[in-house]
Formats: structure tokens, C-alpha cells, sequence
């Protein structure tokens, strides 16, 4: 394997929520209980409230992390919507590295604003 590769072998499922829980919802405030766990209109939700915010923040940089996350949650919902939650789950990690770039973190999870 190449260095630099991270293994997790929870569920898929476990997986998903455990971005949610993290990162997502504290950022877009979208909850998967919302839409009873289905996680293609979650994503596809999260995705729409973080490109409403991209287009909001005019001093957003072209190059910044909330433009990062847009592109690969842009990758998160085309793969959940094909069926393969494995790359959706794989997408999501790179949007969590960037999330930590966004928004100062405080006890018990990403800052909201």
C-alpha cells in the first residue's frame, strides 16, 4: 500500500455518520436523521447548502479550503448517488482535512457562523 493510507474498516453506514457527526452537520447544519438516513439526499442537501455558502462569501478564496470542499463533496454526492458509498466515504475524508483549515475548531466540533 502506499504511504499515507489510512484503513477504517467500520460499515460503511458507521462511516457516513461518523462525518456527520464531525464535521458535516456542524458545518451545514444538515442532519441525516432530517431525511431519515438516506444518504444521497443528506449529501445532496450538505452539497446545496455549501455552494449557497461558496456563492455568499464573496471573499472566498478560488484556491480556498471551502472551494476544496465544494469540489470534493461535488465528487461525495455523484458517487453516493452511483451507489458506491465507499468512494462517497473517500471524498468525505479529503472534505474533512479541509474542514480544519475553514473555521477554528472548538470543544466539541467545528465553530458555526
Amino acid at each position: 500500500m502506499p504511504c499515507g493510507t489510512v484503513l477504517d474498516f467500520r460499515p460503511t453506514e458507521q462511516l457516513l455518520q461518523s462525518h456527520a457527526d464531525l464535521w458535516l452537520t456542524p458545518l451545514t447544519e444538515v442532519r441525516p436523521e432530517t431525511y431519515g438516513g438516506v444518504w444521497p439526499n443528506v449529501l445532496n442537501q450538505a452539497g446545496r447548502v455549501l455552494r449557497e455558502r461558496l456563492e455568499q462569501d464573496a471573499d472566498a478564496d478560488e484556491d480556498g479550503p471551502l472551494q476544496g470542499i465544494v469540489t470534493m463533496m461535488w465528487f461525495a454526492c455523484r458517487s453516493v448517488d452511483e451507489g458506491d458509498l465507499i468512494q462517497a466515504v473517500t471524498a468525505l475524508g479529503y472534505c474533512e482535512t479541509l474542514t480544519q483549515a475553514l473555521e477554528p475548531r472548538h470543544e466539541g466540533g467545528l465553530a458555526s457562523q
